[in-house]
């Protein structure tokens, strides 16, 4: 268990409970601590300030350390004692004022029931017809609208779906195709640990911290068993079509062959994701599927690496639990967590109902998705497909739609969660159990961010205020903002050598809104009252983001010291109030 942060056992997703052991399968030691299972012996910490050496020699020789190492990136250690308690190590970090935060490392277990041949018969979550599915005749329509939304897109390999869970079967022939291969070799650090991993390897295992992430869940197959839902090849012939049926997913293995694990590990996954991302070619990382969780083991490190996960640009799917319990009022994590770019998922059967074991919440589970009975890949040799319910199973049915979405639609996180969140089928057994009311509606979400007439507006101007030559001496400098939908761009001025036209260029140039070209800008030089001389408009034209979607524009120029000349600006701007553009509508 090297590596780990506040740790409770996770709990996959699904039906069989697995009760809490003092001693699990591959070693994992624990403890309970206020009715929680926490990992024995260890505990997360944060340093407010360094620890000279001296008082570091305090804290291993008090706490009787044997290990002290890093966990994730976002500056948590794992402090691992010989002979103490978590408690007695809590109590310890808790006498020395450098370290602000400490927690344990809590454990987190699955509850799992395991019970394009079979599309027809079996995805009743991707195109219900009425098929009876475990014994239920479905109600026609209670799906997804996977059919109408695949002759949009069927998705595209330029984007990788994160599996954080027991690993994935990455040799399962009905998505191997589909599963992320590095391109070379490569070394990345987790925690301040180098990860070393060849070429044509498929993820990583944060238990052994190496770089194979074969699922390894005997009779669950848990994490192949969610890479199916979200990115199974389609229309290939044999087995199952995923929501995805072009994607690309990466083993993140942080739960053991018993579905156990711990916060650390999982922290230690999403950070090895965050640095292939932004030190490997051909690893877009922008969903991330987390079907486990645990409850009141609320961890701020593991709340911290999920926000810098969103600050990576990358959308957390996470399962809302499975006892049929009020989120709101009892917490499950990390579907709990007050992060921007979480998506907690309810489960609902083939008829619309809400699953009777699905946990639920007005404020704290945002949608419901299909869970019971899903079909879906296990273990190649191993009966190769398998029916599971649970939140885990609804989970990737909206990871897999965060990447299909994005396929299609220049999208940051924000704006695919808010597809995704505003485009769901108003649903009876939902409404006042999640945020939304409704089941996901992939084509639904598609549609809003594919269809529509692009809208521009060429108001936004910069002139002259006053005609040159200008004050010999009186230099006026400083910037020109442009405001996008809230996003600031700027523009260094000098009178000395800029006009309006290259003030306007400068801008236009830097304009990319949500990094992926929803809005451009452009500029056309028009005439001004200087003989000889021109102002400039910027255009903007923006992708429609939806029905009526709202553009606000304006300028703004500020002077700036030294050479400011605030009493002779030679510049100005229009409009210096709020504008609107409405980037088409369905």
């Amino acid at each position: 268990m090297q590596g780990n942060t506040y740790t409770r056992y996770f709990r996959l997703i699904l039906l069989l409970i697995v009760l809490p052991l003092p001693v699990l399968a591959q070693g994992l030691r624990t403890e309970n601590l206020n009715g929680n299972q926490v990992v024995a012996n260890q505990i997360l910490v944060k340093l407010g300030v360094p620890l000279p050496s001296q008082r570091q020699a305090l804290l291993e020789y008090s706490g009787d350390l044997d290990e002290i190492i890093g966990v994730g990136g976002a500056g948590w250690l794992l402090l691992h004692s010989r002979s103490k308690k978590v408690q007695e190590l809590l109590n310890l970090a808790g006498t020395f004022p450098e370290i602000p935060n400490a927690e344990p490392d809590f454990v987190v277990h699955a509850i799992n029931t395991p019970n394009d041949q079979y599309f027809a018969s079996h995805l009743w979550a991707m195109n219900n017809t009425g098929q009876t599915i475990q014994g239920q005749a479905g109600t026609p329509g209670a799906d997804i609208k996977a059919v109408s939304a695949w002759d949009i897109t069927t998705g595209s390999r330029d984007f990788v779906i994160g599996i954080v869970d027991s690993g994935i079967d990455y040799n399962h022939l009905d998505f191997a195709s589909n599963v992320w291969s590095a391109p070379n070799a490569f070394t990345v650090t987790v925690g301040g640990r180098s990860i070393s991993c060849a070429a044509e390897s498929h993820g990583f295992n944060a238990i052994t911290n190496t770089c194979d992430p074969m699922d390894d869940n005997t009779g669950v197959w848990h994490g192949t068993h969610v890479s199916g839902t979200a990115g199974s090849l389609g229309s290939n012939s044999i087995g199952v079509a995923g929501v995805n049926w072009a994607t690309r997913l990466m083993g993140l293995k942080c739960l053991d062959s018993t579905g156990h694990g711990s916060t650390s590990n999982a922290i230690n996954a999403i950070e090895f994701a965050i640095q292939v991302k932004n030190n490997v070619g051909s690893s877009n990382v922008r969903v991330l599927n987390n079907s486990w969780g645990c409850y009141g083991c609320f961890s701020q490190a593991l709340l911290d690496e999920i926000n810098k996960a969103g600050s990576n640009n990358m959308l957390f799917a996470a399962a809302a639990g499975n006892d049929g319990t009020n989120n709101d009022s009892t917490p499950f994590y990390p579907a709990n967590y007050n992060a921007n770019n979480i998506i907690a998922v309810a489960a609902t059967d083939n008829r619309d109902a809400l699953w009777s074991s699905s946990n639920y919440g007005a404020s704290m589970v945002d949608l419901g998705a299909p869970g019971v009975g899903i079909y879906s890949t296990i273990k190649s040799g191993q009966g190769d497909y398998a029916f599971m319910s649970g939140t885990s199973m609804a989970t990737p049915h909206v990871a897999g739609a965060g990447a299909l979405i994005r396929s299609a639609c220049a999208f940051q996180t924000a704006n695919i969660k808010a597809t995704i969140l505003n485009n769901v089928d108003p649903v009876p057994s939902l409404s006042g159990k999640t945020v939304t009311g409704g089941r996901l509606n992939l084509y639904q979400a598609l549609r809003s961010c594919t269809v529509g007439t692009p809208g521009s507006t060429t108001y936004p101007q910069i002139k002259y205020r006053v005609c040159p030559p200008f004050q010999t001496g009186k230099t006026d400098q400083g910037y020109v903002f442009l405001y996008v939908s809230g996003i600031q761009y700027s523009a260094h001025y000098n009178s000395n050598y800029d006009t309006p036209v290259s003030i306007a260029n400068k801008l236009a140039t830097s304009i990319n809104y949500d990094g992926e070209g929803i809005v451009s800008a452009s500029v056309t030089p028009m005439g001004s009252s200087c003989s000889g001389k021109n102002n400039a408009y910027i255009t903007l034209t923006a992708k429609a983001k939806g029905p009526l979607t709202n553009y606000p524009f304006y300028l703004k120029l500020t002077d700036m010291p030294p050479g400011g000349c605030y009493a002779c600006p030679y510049f100005s701007v229009a409009p210096t109030a709020t504008f609107y553009l409405s980037g088409g509508h369905n």
